[in-house]
């Protein structure tokens, strides 16, 4: 019945009403279990900011449930969840949204897999606060845990400054995940650079005895370096300034 009033003017009454229930536990598999979640998706589609808000914080209080989660999945809710990255007001409420998905394998192949997503991730880690920029360090390294392809499409993102000075500079919590992303990035960096160092034995050498081709330097032999000069930097700043 809830449902049935999105779709009429009293659609600001029912959206209250579902915040409210979508806060407790017991009600979040039967709200799963109509069509209410296509309904409140819908919604972020309206031109109506205030509908959209409590469409968002319906989605945050759902998104705590498993199974609400595979729904939301199913759904294709993050390029709809995406543009409200953008609106600070909402910012906390997606991006704990969008860790929650992550607990599922689907959750984080669909975050990697989305357009932009892992770049409005990493965006946060700059503009964040310090609870949003943990749960967005949460979201990557959940997504590199998991994957050396997910691996690099986290290098090629702009993280380099912003991961270096969390892990320098943040809150507890921030410098501990901040720093086990890190690890996760320099390990698979040490694995491309093995790889990249070994020499072609099957090129000939030229008469002029030049050695063996070595294969160009890898993205993450870079991403490392400007990382270490980032570093050098920082510790040359913390010295000027005793």
């Amino acid at each position: 019945m809830l449902t049935s009033f999105l779709d009429s003017e009293v659609i600001g009454e029912a959206l209250a009403i579902m915040e409210e229930l979508s806060g407790y536990w017991s009600s979040k598999a039967k709200i799963a279990a109509s069509s209410t979640l296509t309904s409140v998706l819908n919604v972020l589609d309206s031109d109506d900011k205030d509908f959209q808000q409590r469409a968002i914080r319906i989605m945050y209080n759902l998104s705590f449930n498993g199974e609400v989660c595979r729904h939301f999945l199913s759904l294709k809710c993050i390029p709809k969840l995406l543009p409200f990255f953008k609106d600070m007001s909402l910012l906390r409420y997606c991006i704990s949204i969008l860790k929650n998905l992550c607990d599922t394998n689907e959750g984080r192949n669909s975050v990697a897999e989305t357009k932009g997503c892992i770049s409005s991730v990493t965006e946060i880690l700059e503009t964040g606060s310090d609870e949003e920029q943990e749960h967005a360090l949460a979201v990557l390294v959940s997504l590199c845990s998991q994957r050396v392809d997910y691996c690099k499409l986290v290098m090629d993102s702009d993280i380099i400054l912003p991961l270096a000075y969390i892990s320098k500079n943040g809150n507890d919590k921030g410098k501990a995940i901040a720093m086990e992303l890190l690890r996760l990035l320099r390990d698979i960096d040490y694995v491309e650079n093995e790889d990249c160092l070994e020499p072609n034995l099957n090129t000939p050498q030229d008469s002029n005895n030049h050695p063996p081709q070595e294969k160009k330097t890898s993205k993450g032999a870079s991403f490392m370096k400007k990382l270490s000069l980032f570093s050098k930097s920082s510790s040359h700043a913390s010295k000027s300034k005793r």
